[in-house]
């Protein structure tokens, strides 16, 4: 047999094998859960016949002295008392037997009889056999489900089912919509603030600079005077609404990261908050905004 012959053999013969194979598996797994539940009682009753306890004891630890030993030396001895949940819990509303009792299970309906059982569901009261009884939750004195001070009891799959929190696949919640509404509030105010103390800022240095006889110096005065950095008035004014920071504290833009120079790269002062930003226009550390200067006077 040639490749080209193998080939085609297996995709005519063997297209589908791996769809028959699940095929196979599903059914192999559904069988064996049919005899599963078939044989449940039967395992039940094995474990009675081997005294195994299937459920949680309400057993009480209760600690004890010897005899004939003195007050200061105590040697506790812890001895477990078995509780019956029977004695403790009610039967009032529980449903009383007779020969033509069934099982309250609607999927289930059989007649109960010693070999099944017949089993009063601790909260609810209602019969079931051995197979529908097979849960237990704690319960206080009047029935009721009590997580934690109650008694272990043997229930229904009914009333198992419909405790509180069997339902809730969502773990647990907790609302943490005051902290961080909280927190928020905080942050709100604080932009809020900033905001509040720029605008007054920006109208304090308006004030100013309207209120300023700024002179037009031309020529050769004012030339010299930009070369040698001396104060104008309109330098002192704007000085005076925020403290700048000073240009030796500050080698790098703090936002684009570009080194300083003296003169081919300065620096510059921002108006409102006084840091030392650059006036790269590629970058946009910071603008020119107009001021209509005019119009407060």
């Amino acid at each position: 047999m040639t490749l080209l012959q193998l080939n085609r053999h297996l995709d005519d013969d063997h297209e589908q094998l791996e769809q028959r194979e699940q095929e196979e598996a599903k059914n192999w797994f559904k069988t064996q859960m049919y005899k599963a539940k078939k044989f449940q009682p039967l395992a039940v009753f094995n474990q009675k016949i081997k005294g195994l306890d299937r459920f949680e004891s309400n057993e009480e630890l209760r600690g004890t002295s010897l005899p004939g030993t003195p007050p200061r030396a105590v040697t506790p001895i812890v001895e477990a008392t078995k509780v019956d949940t029977d004695d403790v819990v009610t039967r009032e509303h529980w449903q009383k037997q007779s020969p033509q009792n069934a099982c309250s299970d609607p999927m289930c309906g059989k007649r109960l009889t010693s070999a099944n059982g017949h089993v009063n569901c601790r909260k609810c009261g209602k019969l079931f056999c051995e197979e529908h009884t097979m849960y237990q939750m704690k319960l206080s004195r009047s029935a009721k489900h009590e997580p934690v001070r109650g008694y272990w009891c043997r229930v229904c799959e009914t009333c198992y089912k419909s405790r509180d929190g069997y339902n809730d696949h969502d773990g647990y919640e907790r609302d943490l919509m005051a902290d961080f509404a909280s927190t928020r509030r905080k942050a709100v105010d604080t932009a809020y603030l900033d905001v509040s103390r720029m605008e007054k800022r920006l109208t304090k240095l308006t004030q100013l600079l309207a209120e300023a006889s700024v002179q037009q110096e031309q020529g050769v005065v004012s030339y010299l005077r930009s070369f040698s950095r001396a104060p104008t008035q309109q330098r002192i004014a704007e000085q005076s609404v925020v403290e700048w920071e000073e240009d030796s504290k500050v080698a790098l833009c703090p936002f684009c990261q570009q080194e300083f120079t003296n003169y081919s790269f300065r620096r510059h002062h921002c108006r409102l908050c006084g840091r030392v930003v650059c006036a790269d226009l590629d970058t946009g550390c910071s603008s020119k905004i107009a001021l209509n200067v005019d119009a407060c006077k």
